[in-house]
């Protein structure tokens, strides 16, 4: 039987050294297809496009079954109408490549089943955003500047604890949390330091929100450790 579900979307994870997984969303936490390519292989991510276009689609399945443990801390985008800052941070020509996810999937009236344009495009903007995103991590950085004030964050957020601050989630999302929001292209720094500290942060962050909401939702007042 034919599956009536249609691709919402493709998830893009890099690596700093050029490592990528491609996934065929069916929802935001199932796929139908992953495959792993480098930024600078071309015509391997245009063949798994043009496959995953032309062949049947398999039956969904949970998104991090099959995931490589590496890309668990890579630096994720994703292609789909409902990402518009994600897309964004991938192309230059976002709206563009929209249409063309349409024309390959069916979105677009009249032009289900063309996998072309977006066989040339995605490999050319993946290429594109990994030299931008490793660019915009160097300048940031700074040469090892900007890594103290990382630090220092980290340093504010672990040493939030009593349970005066279990609050303390609300007042970081508009802080720290923005930044880090702000600054996921760090996952592809070139400086491997950089790339633990911020996931550091991103784990303190998680951290805090689940602290926040043993309060907010449970009633459970307690302090963080």
């Amino acid at each position: 039987m034919e599956n009536p579900r249609m691709p919402t979307g493709i998830a893009i994870t890099m690596l700093h050294d050029g490592r990528v997984l491609l996934e065929l969303l069916a929802d935001r936490s199932s796929v139908f297809s992953s495959a792993e390519t480098r930024v600078d292989d071309h015509d391997r991510t245009s063949a798994i496009v043009r496959e995953w276009v032309t062949a049947p689609l398999a039956v969904p399945d949970r998104r991090g079954s099959h995931r490589p443990s590496p890309y668990r801390d890579g630096y994720t985008l994703v292609v789909s109408p409902g990402s518009t800052r994600d897309l964004a941070a991938f192309s230059t020509y976002g709206n563009s490549l929209l249409v063309d996810f349409g024309r390959a999937f069916g979105a677009a009236p009249g032009a289900a089943g063309d996998p072309e344009p977006l066989v040339r495009a995605l490999p050319r903007d993946l290429a594109i955003c990994f030299r931008r995103a490793q660019e915009k991590a160097a300048w940031r950085l700074a040469q090892g500047a900007y890594l103290p004030v990382l630090v220092g964050y980290l340093d504010e957020l672990r040493a939030m604890t009593s349970i005066e601050e279990q609050y303390a989630y609300e007042t970081t999302t508009a802080g720290v949390g923005g930044i880090l929001d702000d600054e996921r292209y760090l996952l592809v720094a070139d400086d491997a330091r950089a790339r633990q500290v911020y996931l550091d942060l991103l784990a303190e962050r998680s951290s805090l929100y689940n602290w926040y909401m043993d309060l907010a939702k449970g009633g459970l007042v307690r302090p963080r450790r």
